[in-house]
């Protein structure tokens, strides 16, 4: 009976890695075909530029990036791109060299920060890239062992079980497994044991659990007691999901204080530090210029705090897999939005709406600031500068909201069915631990959990099985009718698919099959839970930064500097009409009052108009900074979900923005008057 197993594993093997003609299976043919002519345009740069470019690295260097290349996958040499990268730096320097000379401007010395970060980027880029590669393997890791151990707990074969995970892998962990199925059969390695020997070293350093799960499937294999070796197997699931939850805390732990840090020095301080820049602009007028504060706030400073929350979250693991909804047919097209028009769906672009209001919001502000370049400050250049600064975040949000408020439906109901997932795998279990067909059993699970979103995806099954005929498996995976067309998830994908085939060897096997889903599921919820748990309090924080104290800050401080602007505009003005006065008695007091206009330029500072649109910008691009830093966490940089709460947050902090705005200028810049008519000033 063993030999027939071993017979018909290997039959199915076959027909994965097979031998051609020219001596490749076609999957793994193909597999290498797009590796090989997909490059990407970092690929293309490393091997135009840096091939003219050579720099002597050291042996450890160079042994760290080849292996960084390798574990990136990328067809690149190391000193190719040590050399791009040095070409980029001299580059980016020699042309802010020559922007400084020509221009005589200090503010062109802001380019060399921006230079050393592409030098630091394009050298740091295969490292990222390997990185998010092993992350991705990583979170593909639970899912492999649990095919892998589903499989062999009826066919006791790692072959066929790695096939058979191969298939359903859809990741780079997949490609992993065919190409040492690859190997084993180009005879490159001795046999499947020795090929997964030299895999598992890769990976010792990366995820113990993994090899040691790994280590007990392979010794399950030596197990003669058929009951032993089932609960070895159940060890390996076991060992795999503690151990990736017990990453995920250590991980949450250690995140909390770079999040807060990046939070604080990043994005609180910056905001503060607006405050002073008007006194600061009347003593340094040539330096701290309009163009050279939109230089640093909204161009130099959200790049920096950018490359730190991506660099921070970077390596936060992944629960479920985010999923790829742009099938679902429900979902409109990319860019596009449904527009129901006499009951019929007409897709209209997303840009329409967001064009017409930042185009209306520019044309005021241009208008406004054409009509008063001559004008002295006033209170009415900071009404006059808010139509771009609404039409800005206006043309976002829509943007946003447009393009996600229909998927974000689909992506609700995709979630809600991966999360009740795991009290239907019990469920299931159930069922067909009474013997019950898989059928029937559906069915019956349907009937549990009418309450429940997961209701809808097991009566669309059990619609297909009754009225148009089919069997379980064309139920599901029809590609015109199948149930899983309106549940785009991997992890659902992946589930079923496990559930139709154990199906297929015994009830006994789809019932194993379902319990050890169960405690799959129910795990990777406890892991996505506990992250939101251990940052809940820097995720309120930053929530709560985003939508009050930020547009609160940045109000205050546009009111605040108005006031100052307008006092320092009236001093000069003052200050002048008294060096006017005093020319005819001329003396000391002459030379003082010259002496003061020599280092103070109060009557050309910063005008009103073009600080407050600095700042109005500075708080779009912190709010979506913020947005995307939850998002991370939360959500793993879920597009639909970033987008949908962008819209939200932006809308609600523009508006209490705009109303701080009105009320601190009022106040502040009516203090202002008051002040130079009493003769403070």
């Amino acid at each position: 009976m063993e030999n027939d197993l071993d017979k018909i594993s290997r039959s199915d093997l076959k027909k994965e890695v097979s031998l051609s003609k020219g001596g490749k299976s076609y999957e793994y043919s193909s597999f290498v075909k797009e590796r090989v002519e997909r490059k990407s345009f970092y690929e293309i740069l490393c091997q135009r530029v840096g091939k003219y470019v050579k720099i002597p690295m050291s042996s450890k260097e160079n042994e760290n990036l080849q292996k960084d290349i390798a574990n990136a996958g990328l067809n690149v040499k190391p000193y190719e791109v040590m050399g791009v990268s040095i070409a980029v730096l001299l580059a980016a320097m020699m042309l802010s060299t020559v922007v400084i000379l020509l221009t005589g401007q200090l503010m062109a010395f802001t380019l060399l920060p921006l230079s050393f970060y592409a030098y630091t980027y394009l050298k740091g880029y295969p490292s990222n890239i390997a990185k998010k590669r092993i992350l991705d393997e990583t979170s593909e890791m639970v899912l492999g062992i649990l095919y892998v151990v589903i499989f062999m707990r009826h066919t006791p074969n790692l072959e066929a079980a790695l096939k058979f995970a191969s298939n359903n892998l859809e990741g780079h962990l997949g490609n992993d497994f065919k190409l040492l199925l690859w190997n084993v059969q180009t005879k490159e390695d001795r046999d499947i044991f020795e090929a997964m020997d030299d895999f598992l070293i890769e990976w010792r350093d990366r995820n113990k659990s993994f090899v040691d799960a790994m280590n007990l499937i392979m010794s399950a294999l030596h197990q003669i007691n058929n009951e032993k070796r089932k609960e070895t197997l159940d060890m390996a699931v076991d060992t795999m999901l503690s151990g990736t939850y017990d990453d995920m805390v250590r991980y949450a732990n250690k995140l909390r204080t770079p999040v807060q840090a990046v939070s604080l020095i990043g994005i609180t301080l910056p905001i503060m530090g607006l405050v002073m820049l008007p006194m600061i602009s009347a003593f340094l007028s040539d330096i701290i210029t309009s163009d050279a504060i939109f230089f640093f706030y909204d161009i130099i400073l959200p790049v920096i705090v950018l490359f730190f929350i991506n660099k921070v979250l970077g390596e936060r693991p992944v629960g479920f897999a985010i999923p790829d909804i742009s099938k679902h047919p429900d979902a409109p097209p990319d860019n596009k939005f449904y527009l129901t028009i006499n009951r019929k769906k007409t897709a209209v672009s997303v840009f329409i709406i967001p064009a017409i209001i930042l185009i209306l919001g520019i044309l005021l502000y241009i208008l406004y600031v054409w009509t008063h370049l001559d004008a002295p400050p006033s209170q009415l250049d900071v009404f006059g500068s808010l139509t771009i600064v609404i039409g800005l975040a206006g043309a976002l949000a829509s943007y946003f909201y447009l393009s996600s408020f229909q998927r974000i439906r689909i992506r609700d109901n995709v979630n809600s069915v991966e999360s009740e997932f795991t009290n239907a795998a019990y469920i299931l279990s159930n069922m067909l631990g009474e013997g019950k067909p898989l059928e029937i059993s559906l069915i019956k699970a349907s009937e549990e959990m009418k309450s429940t979103k997961i209701h809808d995806f097991f009566e669309k099954i059990e619609t297909n099985i009754r009225k148009l005929g089919m069997d379980v498996k064309t139920a599901i995976f029809n590609p015109d009718y199948g149930a899983i067309k309106l549940y785009p998830s991997m992890l659902v994908n992946s589930i079923m698919r496990i559930l139709v085939s154990t199906s297929e060897e015994s009830t006994e096997a789809a019932e194993m099959s379902m319990s050890n889903i169960g405690r799959y599921t129910k795990s990777l919820k406890q892991i996505d839970e506990k992250i939101r748990d251990i940052l809940s309090e820097t995720i309120s924080s930053v929530t709560f930064q985003a939508n009050f104290i930020a547009p609160l800050i940045t109000g205050v401080v546009v009111g605040l500097s108005t006031m100052i602007f307008l006092i320092l505009f009236n001093l000069g003005e003052q200050i002048g009409s008294i060096a006017d006065a005093s020319v005819d008695v001329g003396g000391a007091s002459t030379m003082n009052i010259n002496f003061i206009l020599g280092f103070l330029n109060l009557s050309s500072s910063v005008d009103v108009w073009a600080f407050q649109p600095i700042v109005g910008v500075y708080l779009i691009i912190v709010v979506l900074l913020m947005v995307h830093l939850i998002n991370k966490i939360e959500y793993s940089g879920d597009i639909v979900y970033f987008m949908d709460r962008a819209a939200k947050t932006l809308i609600i902090s523009i508006i209490l923005y705009v109303i701080i705005v009105s009320i601190t200028t009022l106040l502040f810049t009516g203090l202002a008057e008051v002040a130079v008519t009493v003769g403070v000033v």
